[in-house]
C-alpha cells in the first residue's frame, strides 16, 4: 500500500532472515504513495535482495488502499539500480518509450519521474 519505511523494510528483512528464510527465495514489491518505493529498495539491496517488482509508468494501485498510488515505475527503479552500477540488462530508453506509450492509450498520467526525464532527453536529442 506503500506505508513502508527504511527501518520496517529493514525490520521485515531481518526477521525473515532470522526464521530462515533464503534472500534468493524473496522477490519484493513496493507501491510508492509516500514516495519511500526506492528508499526501501536500496535498503533491501544492502540486505541481499535481488529481484523486485515494478510497474512501467508507475501503474497499478492497491483497491484495499483508498489514496494509495501506483506501484514503483520500473523505469525509476531500473534508473535507480543502473546509477548504482548494477547491470539490469534493460534498455532505459526503450522502457521510458514504453511507459509514455501506455500512459498516452489508457489516457494516465505517465508517473515515472526517470520515465519522463528520459523521454525528454530523448526528445532533446532528435531535435
Amino acid at each position: 500500500m506503500g506505508m513502508g519505511t527504511a527501518p520496517k523494510t529493514a525490520e521485515l528483512l531481518k526477521t525473515l532472515s532470522a526464521a530462515g528464510i533464503e534472500k534468493n527465495d524473496l522477490a519484493l514489491h513496493f507501491h510508492d504513495t509516500y514516495g519511500q518505493a526506492l528508499v526501501n529498495t536500496l535498503v533491501s539491496l544492502e540486505h541481499g535482495i535481488r529481484t523486485f517488482d515494478a510497474a512501467v509508468a508507475g501503474l497499478g494501485g492497491c483497491p484495499f488502499s483508498p489514496g494509495a498510488t501506483g506501484n514503483v515505475a520500473s523505469e525509476d527503479l531500473i534508473h535507480c539500480l543502473h546509477s548504482l552500477g548494477l547491470k539490469t540488462g534493460v534498455d532505459i530508453e526503450k522502457l521510458a518509450g514504453v511507459g509514455e506509450w501506455i500512459s498516452y492509450e489508457i489516457g494516465r498520467s505517465n508517473e515515472s519521474r526517470a520515465g519522463k526525464a528520459t523521454m525528454a532527453q530523448i526528445k532533446k536529442r532528435e531535435t
